[in-house]
């Protein structure tokens, strides 16, 4: 062995392990959990045929036309975020606490003192928050039957040292493969069987939507609205990955795989919707979302760390291999959105009962170049064999008590985004919500609860099935968030 201990900055646009663009990418700022004010979500956001609530500039800006004042919002949250691993018959951990804010607005109406032709015109201009990526996941079993050194070796088979690519060579670096004897295209893993295997990851990071809309109202039967969204993506993950002897089977002591990824980007959408209203107590609406054009920016970084106790000297006790920060502008097309809802007005319009249907075809999603490079011909594909077509549905219910206090309730399920015979196939989302509002005068608070819970199998790394050891086992990664809200408005 004739390496020694380095510290080498190597740059590389795409590889096949690690923070590359690719499907997971583009899932990530496409799946939409809108989010807003506390009445919305309280409803589970099923507001397509609703209005009077800002929530609705970003669904169905139809909804807009309902407002006869002016008011502002604001909605601050607080997330109690838990995932629960299990992986290697070993369960694991690890919670994440946030705050931040779900809605900022305000609206502008300009009435007409007749009741005929078009009685009004409502501006809508603020911000609501999509997604919250604030997450902690602790992941830890004993591995028998594979190592990530197995991955390592894998993809280093068949070329010399100085033609592997960026992880495998930082894995050649620090000792977790070498070469046969005798040979220079050929490795072997030098991690023992048996290691425990951990993955420590934290996220943090949102999508919002500024949003700029306008709507009108024809004789309090036909609404139109449309938006102009700009929309913003911010994304950090630091994940740390490690391998570990703790039975002393040899010389091995421990690896330690660091990787960190920022994404910043903008984006432009437009959406249009109208509610209809064809008796006093039933209202049918629906919406049109347009992709979102993004410009992303990624830059993401890795090292590779080994520990060995060699009592022969022929590998160094501490290595560390690194791959400088990586800087990559790309550009994602999200999928194009129909929304269809109905709503019924019960007990003297006391009650309202709403039930919405979301259509999103995530086959669709397309990752594009934009600074002449790479041109994801690969991703794009496997984007339309990895994922399909999905059906969500959002109900919700609201009762008024008395002339200023209102009970509400609501649900969410999210399909899986995933395709048939794809290991999270069935890795659907359901919301369960409530709250309650409270109207004094020109003032008026909500607030809402919303518990969400979601499965997903997770793969640490990948084998493929023809080098003789047994299939992969994921971990599975139960996620449970609580949200609690509060809306503050005020009508003027």
């Amino acid at each position: 062995m004739r390496r020694i201990t380095v510290i080498i900055f190597f740059s590389i646009i795409y590889s096949g392990f690690g923070f590359a663009q690719n499907e997971s990418d583009a899932l990530r700022y496409s799946q939409r959990f809108f989010g807003s004010t506390s009445r919305s979500v309280s409803m589970g956001g099923a507001f397509a045929s609703l209005g009077g609530d800002f929530y609705s500039v970003g669904y169905n800006p139809a909804g807009l036309a309902i407002y006869r004042t002016n008011e502002i919002t604001f909605t601050p949250f607080f997330d109690y975020h838990k995932i629960q691993s299990e992986y290697m018959g070993t369960p694991s951990e690890d919670t994440r606490y946030s705050l931040g804010v779900n809605n900022i607005g305000i609206v502008a109406s300009f009435n007409r003192d007749n009741e005929s032709g078009w009685v009004g015109t409502n501006v809508g201009i603020g911000y609501n928050r999509h997604n919250n990526f604030s997450r902690n996941r602790f992941i830890q079993g004993v591995n028998y039957d594979s190592s990530m050194s197995d991955y390592f070796t894998y993809h280093a088979n068949g070329l010399e040292p100085d033609d592997l690519f960026d992880y495998e060579w930082m894995a050649y670096e620090t000792f977790i493969i070498d070469l046969l004897p005798g040979e220079d295209r050929f490795y072997e893993p030098l991690v023992p069987l048996g290691v425990t295997q951990r993955e420590v990851k934290t996220t943090s990071g949102y999508t919002g939507e500024w949003t700029f809309s306008f709507a009108a109202n024809y004789q309090h039967k036909l609404l139109l609205g449309a938006s102009l969204g700009i929309e913003s993506v911010s994304y950090e993950s630091r994940t740390r990955y490690y391998e570990i002897d703790d039975q002393n089977y040899g010389d091995f002591q421990e690896f330690k795989f660091n990787q960190a990824l920022n994404t910043e980007g903008t984006g432009v959408t437009f959406k249009a919707g109208a509610v209809y209203r064809p008796v006093d107590i039933l209202r049918i609406g629906g919406a049109v979302h347009l992709p979102t054009f993004y410009n992303l920016e990624d830059r993401w970084s890795d090292q590779i760390e080994s520990w060995f106790d060699d009592p022969a000297g022929d590998i160094p006790s501490y290595n560390r291999a690194e791959i400088e920060t990586n800087i990559k502008e790309y550009g994602l097309n999200t999928p194009f959105r129909l929304i269809g809802g109905i709503s019924v007005m019960l007990f003297d319009k006391t009650s309202i009962l709403s039930l919405d249907y979301e259509h999103v075809d995530y086959t669709t999603m397309k990752l594009r170049e934009t600074d002449g490079g790479y041109l994801f011909l690969d991703e794009n594909q496997t984007i339309s064999d990895v994922f399909r077509a999905a059906g969500n549905l959002r109900a919700g219910a609201e009762v008024r008590l008395g002339p200023s206090f209102m009970l509400r309730g609501g649900y969410a399920y999210h399909a899986s985004p995933y395709a048939t015979g794809q290991v999270n196939q069935d890795a659907s989302y359901n919301s369960f919500s409530a709250g309650f509002g409270f109207r004094e005068g020109n003032f008026m608070l909500d607030v809402a609860y919303v518990f969400t819970d979601h499965k997903k199998q997770y793969f640490l790394y990948q084998l493929p099935g023809d080098i003789g050891l047994p299939p992969m086992e994921p971990a599975v990664n139960s996620n449970e968030n609580n949200r609690f809200m509060v809306t503050l408005g005020y009508k003027f």
